[in-house]
């Protein structure tokens, strides 16, 4: 069962608190009917350029372990 709302209200989150609103609102369209693999990928992506591949795992390790991924 996919847990794409939440997922994705999750990462829109995530993605407000390093890049702020307006990037988070781009993010929340693009994340719009795609399926869980593809958030969880696109958020790798854009925080491991952004924060670090490291400190990028654990943020997504954070968040998926919140929504029991």
């Amino acid at each position: 069962m996919s847990k794409a709302p939440k997922l994705k209200e999750a990462a829109v989150d995530l993605i407000s608190k390093y890049f702020g609103q307006n990037t988070a609102s781009v993010y929340d369209k693009f994340f719009t009917d795609e399926p869980d693999s593809t958030i969880v990928t696109s958020i790798n992506s854009i925080l491991s350029d952004y924060i670090g591949k490291e400190k990028a795992d654990e943020e997504i390790k954070k968040l998926t372990e919140s929504l029991a991924l």
